[in-house]
């Protein structure tokens, strides 16, 4: 796997450890955590506890080429990190991943997602908000074909399972349909009703125009399943045709801008799913 050069080297983050004493978080599965426990200022500051809880948010490349994508991480029992995924269909779990999170006494953070199995790590270093509800900062990505990428991020403390209840999925959402590593794109467009079913869409040739599949009332739902990330697991989406598109999971944001992650179409293939509002 490429080193690589994480925004704050991790020889400088232990001797924060050692010269401010903070707790360090370690890998091992753990449920859903709450809201975060202590409070900033004082002699203690923030602690490992105040990471706890779900942290749901956008991660916005540097680059004006890629666009932001969403992204949550779970962490509970005094910052050990459970699970982390993103809309890209990059998920790192204790199984197979090194998940890492530390806090000094003043608000920095630093939450690390090492996969062990495939080439794909991200570094997230910032801030905590003296609200304790809010994570800002820089991040740096290693994807899959070794190509680091480079932006800032925004996490908000989810407020448990009504933080995507109620929402209204209401309206037209486009994008697109990418197959392989080129994403070589067909285009997708739904209307959505208010509870996120679908009321018709379409998948078309990007080129041509011709359509692929057609989609009616009764095809499927992008609602949210985890109230509480935003994640939808278990999608599948039944074309007029009979074609079914599945998905492990798709991931929305709370302001219900973006829905994205990888599938497979029975007809197209596998391929990343993003649409937007």
């Amino acid at each position: 796997m490429t080193n690589l050069t994480p925004l704050c080297p991790r020889l400088l983050w232990a001797a924060l450890l050692c010269l401010l004493s903070f707790s360090c978080a370690h890998s091992g599965a753990a449920t859903s955590g709450g809201s975060g426990g202590g409070a900033p200022g004082g002699s203690s500051g923030y602690t490992i506890n105040d990471i706890d809880g779900d942290w749901v948010g956008v991660l916005y490349p540097n680059s004006s080429l890629l666009e932001p994508f969403n992204f949550y991480f779970r962490s509970a029992d005094s910052g050990v990190v459970s699970e982390a995924a993103d809309s890209k269909n990059n998920q790192w779990l204790p199984s197979d991943s090194l998940l890492t999170a530390n806090i000094l006494n003043d608000g920095r953070m630093m939450v690390e997602f090492d996969s062990m199995i495939l080439q794909n790590h991200l570094l997230l270093e910032g801030n905590m908000s003296p609200a304790l509800n809010e994570l800002t900062g820089d991040y740096e990505y290693l994807n899959n074909y070794g190509i680091p990428i480079r932006g800032t991020f925004i996490l908000v403390r989810s407020t448990g399972n009504d933080y995507f209840a109620e929402l209204d999925y209401s309206g037209a959402w486009s994008g697109g349909f990418g197959v392989g590593r080129n994403e070589n794109k067909r285009q997708l467009k739904f209307v959505l009703d208010s509870d996120g079913s679908v009321i018709s869409g379409s998948m078309t040739n990007w080129v041509t125009g011709v359509e692929i599949h057609h989609y009616s009332v009764g095809a499927g739902s992008f609602a949210a399943t985890d109230m509480a990330t935003g994640r939808i697991n278990n999608f599948v989406l039944t074309a007029d045709d009979g074609a079914i598109a599945e998905c492990d999971f798709l991931l929305l944001d709370h302001e219900l801008t973006l829905i994205g992650g990888t599938g497979v179409d029975s007809e197209v293939g596998e391929g990343t799913i993003e649409i937007r509002r």
